[in-house]
């Protein structure tokens, strides 16, 4: 059995994503955003029918993280014109620290370097852990970003780039 494995979501893994979602969403974000925030992201942008909505019109792929065997955390890109999306990249607490992230990065940056070179991401601005994660990575901030989502809920967001051409 292979220790990583990335896997592309079908609907069964998507609705187990799903799931998984929640559970992070709940742990990691609750002290940065408050419950009921995180219950309407949850809803709006991490939910299966959000999950299923954002591959259908949106062009995002969703891909399991397993370790072990085990579903562990998930990633959703997407293609834009000037770089690839990283939308989403989440493990479950117990499969941090394993480097699984790094490894999840480094098919990212050879899918990059297939296309423009170039991935971004946003952040929350109070995400401490994650913001050094990807400045360890060399990733570098290009500008904050406050974005209105609905239900008088903002993201607080940094954008940042990490250059894959190099």
């Amino acid at each position: 059995m292979e220790a990583f494995e990335l896997l592309d979501a079908d609907e069964a893994l998507l609705r187990q994503i799903a799931k998984l979602a929640e559970t992070i969403w709940h742990e990691h974000y609750e002290p940065i955003l408050g419950v009921d925030q995180v219950n309407y992201m949850v809803e709006h942008f991490q939910s299966l029918p959000a999950m299923k909505d954002q591959i259908a019109n949106q062009g995002y792929r969703y891909r399991g993280v397993f370790h072990q065997g085990k579903l562990c955390g998930y990633v959703a890109t997407a293609g834009r014109p000037d770089f690839l999306f990283l939308s989403k990249l989440y493990l479950a607490a117990e499969a941090r620290g394993l480097g699984l992230a790094s490894r999840v990065l480094a098919v990212l940056k050879e899918e990059a370097k297939a296309g423009t070179g170039r991935i971004q991401l946003t952040v929350n601005r109070f995400n401490a852990d994650s913001i050094a994660v990807y400045q360890k990575w060399g990733f570098v901030t290009l500008r904050e970003e406050k974005t209105p989502i609905g239900g008088g809920y903002f993201m607080d967001d940094y954008i940042m780039e990490l250059d894959c051409r190099n």
